[in-house]
């Protein structure tokens, strides 16, 4: 699946050709075109713009949510004098910044391998960076813990094993600063890697066959030629990279307090957890870092969208791979292959692993194994009302985020209603919001208006967030698919009598099936998976089964939650697996 930037096509003016004594007539055309858009401009500012408006204007409010709103500057104040405040804001940009440029330098080195090279195995080797990218980072991170932890890790003792090595702990410690970076680069490699292949694969050949041709070698070509004119797209990926990093939650919250490390969306989560809860400082401390976030977005939205170094030439293109040679082409292979295993495979086989010992992490117990794990969660009530309430918060994400995203799209390419380039950017934001946040303002909302009877703690809550939060991706994906269907299609059906809704039923719906199914199942994937979004909005009426398992991993419950942390990695990867195929299938 490769999801395309787009900016919305330019439309021509309903005013072309009209005589210049028609300005009433005009002015009422604007107006009825107004009110027709008015409906999509109302939506999506209301499920957009008004939980962050919100979350703004009650950075100042010092009262709780559903109470006498009493403004003040109290909440910054106390927040930039609170230790907690500013040492979360330091270590959530210490680790962003530290573990960006590594997992860049090795996702561009993997791309390149994949698309550009002779290497044996790429299309199965890229395949497995999509499974990657659909493994729940709980699941990973309870995978780290086994390997990695620095008393009982599986990796740890092996190296406490070899002779002259007097270790007494270590020397890996995923409670670590670290450790969080290793856990991180599990996920954030591969989908910097799955962002930069089809780039790569963009690329004219003739570039470096004509650097061959001028002598110059195969990794002097690659260091001189492909990497500069890459360079855009590498700085944009890298840019998008920074702004999830800075996202992270799950990871964190638990690793973190191990290690005496909080981000500033787990100091969030802790402040709204206290009693009482720390409503005012903890919009404030999130609200410090959507400016950075968003302007991280924008600025990747510009390299894409203004970059001037061409790869792809008018008068010819050439895709011939790089060979690397008899013996190169096996250590690519070999490379990639060592990454995919030791940062993906290892921790993905040691939760499985997990889920069926006595106690988590020590081999040493007699039997150390046991199905006991299984059966108390397959048993447990609480498992069985969680996978329900996922499968019906998949299944209502899923339906709500195909309409929302299509009409988005269509809105933003086909229409001539105004306000096209708010609704674009509108379905930008979210993608520079951390999903803390984003619920965070949906909390707030729901609290303080009448719509916590019917949306706090409940499956269209829960549903709204998970849609807003996929707008991103889906729009763009409905975008791309637009964009190759002409509307012509379209124009004849209305000139042979059918309605606009005929025409999209049987018409734009039919061909743009593939990518509405896509769409949907990587929808229904994001909201198996969410836990930042939902972790705030969640209670014990409605629990979907990541925020089950993040309850298990906080609480001590690494055995039970080993098992779930498999069931969750087998229904993400099958889930999203088939909506790739779904998606390559209509671009071929």
């Amino acid at each position: 699946m490769t999801v395309v930037l787009q900016e919305p096509t330019p439309q021509a003016d309903d005013r072309v050709g009209e005589r210049p004594g028609s300005r009433p007539g005009n002015l009422w055309r604007r107006g009825r075109r107004w009110l027709r858009g008015l409906p999509m401009l109302a939506f999506i500012t209301v499920v957009v713009a008004v939980p962050l408006g919100y979350l703004v204007v009650n950075t100042f409010n010092l009262s709780a949510p559903g109470q006498p709103a009493r403004f003040g500057l109290a909440n910054w104040t106390d927040g930039v004098s609170d230790p907690a405040f500013l040492e979360a804001m330091r270590t959530t940009l210490q680790l962003g910044l530290t573990r960006i440029p590594i997992a860049l330098a090795i996702a561009t080195l993997l791309a390149w391998f994949i698309a550009r090279t002779d290497m044996p195995g790429g299309r199965v080797l890229e395949v497995l960076f999509w499974i990657a990218f659909f493994i729940p980072g709980i699941s990973v991170t309870l995978g780290w813990i086994l390997l990695a932890d620095p008393l009982t890790g599986v990796l740890n003792e092996a190296v406490r094993s070899i002779p002259g090595v007097s270790l007494e702990r270590g020397p890996l410690n995923i409670f670590s600063f670290w450790g969080i970076n290793l856990a991180h680069l599990t996920t954030t490699v591969p989908v910097m890697t799955i962002l930069l292949i089809p780039v790569f694969r963009r690329m004219d050949a003739t570039l470096e066959e004509a650097a061959g041709t001028a002598g110059a070698g195969r990794y002097r070509t690659a260091l001189l030629i492909t990497l500069p004119l890459m360079a855009p797209a590498i700085f944009s990926t890298g840019l998008l990279g920074l702004a999830y990093s800075l996202n992270a939650f799950e990871i964190e919250l638990i690793l973190g307090p191990q290690a005496g490390l909080q981000v500033f969306s787990t100091q969030i989560y802790n402040w709204l957890q206290a009693t009482p809860p720390r409503y005012g400082i903890s919009a404030a401390l999130g609200v410090m870092f959507i400016p950075m976030l968003v302007l991280l977005v924008l600025l990747q939205r510009y390299f894409v969208r203004r970059r001037s170094f061409t790869t792809v030439g008018a008068k010819g293109f050439s895709d011939t791979v790089v060979r690397l040679g008899r013996v190169g082409r096996w250590v690519a292979f070999g490379i990639t292959t060592c990454y995919l295993t030791l940062t993906v495979l290892l921790p993905v086989a040691a939760v499985a692993v997990g889920s069926f010992m006595r106690r988590f992490g020590f081999f040493q117990i007699e039997p150390p194994y046991t199905t006991d794990n299984w059966s108390a969660l397959l048993n447990d009530r609480r498992f069985l009302s969680s996978f329900t309430d996922s499968l019906q918060l998949g299944l209502a994400a899923a339906a709500a985020g195909v309409l929302l995203y299509f009409l988005a799209a269509y809105y933003v390419i086909r229409s001539r209603l105004p306000g096209r380039s708010y609704v674009d950017s509108m379905a930008w934001v979210p993608a520079g919001v951390p999903g803390l946040l984003l619920g965070f303002g949906l909390l707030w909302l729901f609290l303080a208006t009448p719509l916590r009877s019917v949306m706090y703690g409940a499956l269209a809550g829960l549903a709204l967030a998970v849609v807003v939060n996929h707008m991103s991706v889906g729009t763009q994906q409905m975008k791309s698919a637009l964009l190759q269907i002409s509307p012509d299609h379209e124009a004849a059906a209305r000139i042979a009598g059918a309605s606009p809704a005929r025409a999209h039923l049987f018409i734009t719906a039919p061909l743009l099936s593939q990518t509405i199914l896509a769409v949907g199942l990587l929808t229904f994937d994001s909201a198996m998976r969410n836990v930042s979004t939902v972790a705030l909005l969640s209670s014990s009426d409605f629990q979907p089964l990541s925020i089950l398992l993040l309850g298990y991993s906080t609480q001590g419950s690494l055995e039970r939650g080993a098992a779930l942390g498999t069931v969750m990695c087998a229904i993400t990867i099958t889930v999203g697996l088939i909506g790739i195929r779904l998606a390559r299938g209509r671009r071929g």
